[in-house]
């Protein structure tokens, strides 16, 4: 879906000057490209208002009429796919369904693999008696994940598995991975019901495969009156042009998406963020320079070298850094001869993540002064991220140490489109 839309923005993008015509005409174009995704028509015909709407309204200044409309169609495009979800790191039991082949038993070792990340005592419950190789396949992905793990492999009555599993592990976090089939048929509803009743879960996830783009409207609807679900995870993600079609459809049937699965490996799983999506799959020269622009016009460039470099701009060029070995490669290229802070030389992707999260626990007064956080802010971040009381204050040390190299670089360096390659050049 994306891939079509992806071209018509292209296409007005390459027009040298941007008319009312011109605008009209993208706004076709992005009509037929959803519809022929099977987006609801309604939805498409909401969308369209908008951008016309907008694109009539005074250009902000600082922005080309053509930039205006990009971003208007960037915006429209994100609230079409739905709310970025609060996903809670506390003490749960988390049932997961789907039929054949969505990949609920490895997503269910991702998701335990999440929790223990951060600080959560996991645990692994094989409730799918219906498929040989399950029991199999859950109890290595436990062991990968460090997780407990339950199961009985020549067990027929899921429901008492659930039963007795709940007996032997102490975690703060349990997964019941249950069976799937062909299609949601009253014997699978019945076993839902039956496993729902032994858990008591506090979340419902239903597993779903990216490949079946728009028909999963129905899916999630059917499983949401079958089960009661709670949330969405979407897999293979990694390998489908049909991705923007199913998340779209959890959006019109009113299932959020929780996670998405990017790939085969444990770390393979990300929290649903529909801005970032767009951005990755809209992602163009074009496109990126507008958002730089746009955060130029927020943020002055010379204020972030007057003291107002805050953990909020520091965890952004954090998250930045997610290739495997990319770390060890930005080291090599450290200004100063190499030499660096030994505390920042020690930051790898491990401890990057820990950061991510006791920085989403704190505060927005907390982020823009790090010098008000005293021990007792110290100890509720750490209760609120899973960290260790020692990474939240380690972190404040990192950030102090980067925010007094700044004075190194000119103001240049500072611009946004700049400064990835400055954060390279710190390390990060």
């Amino acid at each position: 879906m994306f891939d079509r839309v992806k071209n018509s923005i292209q296409k007005f993008s390459s027009r040298a000057a941007v008319d009312e015509e011109a605008v009209e005409q993208l706004v076709k174009d992005i009509q037929r490209d959803l519809i022929q995704a099977d987006v609801d028509v309604t939805l498409v015909s909401q969308l369209s208002n908008e951008i016309r709407e907008e694109a009539k309204q005074e250009t902000p200044k600082g922005l080309s009429k053509k930039e205006h409309v990009l971003e208007t169609v960037y915006n429209q495009l994100e609230d079409l796919l739905g709310e970025k979800p609060e996903i809670q790191i506390k003490p749960q039991k988390i049932l997961l369904c789907g039929l054949y082949g969505a990949g609920k038993t490895t997503t269910a070792g991702k998701i335990v693999d999440y929790y223990r990340k951060r600080g959560l005592k996991t645990g692994l419950i094989a409730a799918d008696t219906d498929r040989p190789a399950a029991y199999e396949q859950l109890e290595q992905l436990a062991e990968k994940a460090e997780a407990e793990f339950y199961g009985e492999p020549d067990a027929e009555d899921p429901s008492k598995v659930v039963e007795r599993g709940l007996r032997e592990i102490e975690a703060d976090l349990i997964i019941v991975d249950s069976a799937g089939r062909n299609s949601l048929d009253s014997e699978l509803k019945q076993e839902l019901t039956d496993v729902k009743e032994v858990l008591n879960p506090d979340e419902v996830y239903l597993v779903m495969p990216a490949d079946i783009g728009q028909s999963a409207r129905d899916q999630a609807q059917n499983f949401e009156e079958a089960a009661g679900i709670t949330g969405v995870v979407v897999t293979k993600m990694d390998s489908s042009a049909k991705g923007g079609g199913v998340l779209v459809a959890c959006a019109e049937s009113g299932a959020q998406v929780k996670f998405i699965g990017t790939g085969e490996q444990l770390r393979d799983l990300e929290v649903y963020d529909p801005v970032k999506y767009v951005s990755e799959m809209l992602g163009q020269p074009n496109l990126e320079s507008l958002l730089e622009k746009v955060e130029e016009l927020e943020t002055n460039p010379e204020e972030l070298l007057e003291g107002d470099f805050t953990l909020k701009e520091f965890k952004e060029q954090m998250e930045s850094v997610t290739q495997a070995g990319m770390m060890e490669e930005m080291m090599k290229q450290m200004p100063f001869g190499g030499k660096m802070p030994d505390n920042i030389s020690q930051l790898t992707e491990e401890k990057i993540e820990a950061y991510t999260y006791v920085i989403d626990s704190m505060t927005d007064e907390e982020i823009k002064d790090p010098s008000i956080i005293n021990k007792s802010r110290v100890e509720r971040v750490s209760n609120g991220s899973g960290r260790t009381e020692q990474e939240v204050r380690e972190l404040i040390k990192h950030y102090r140490q980067t925010k007094n190299m700044m004075d190194k670089f000119d103001k240049n360096s500072m611009k946004r489109g700049n400064l990835q390659g400055m954060m390279q050049k710190l390390g990060f």
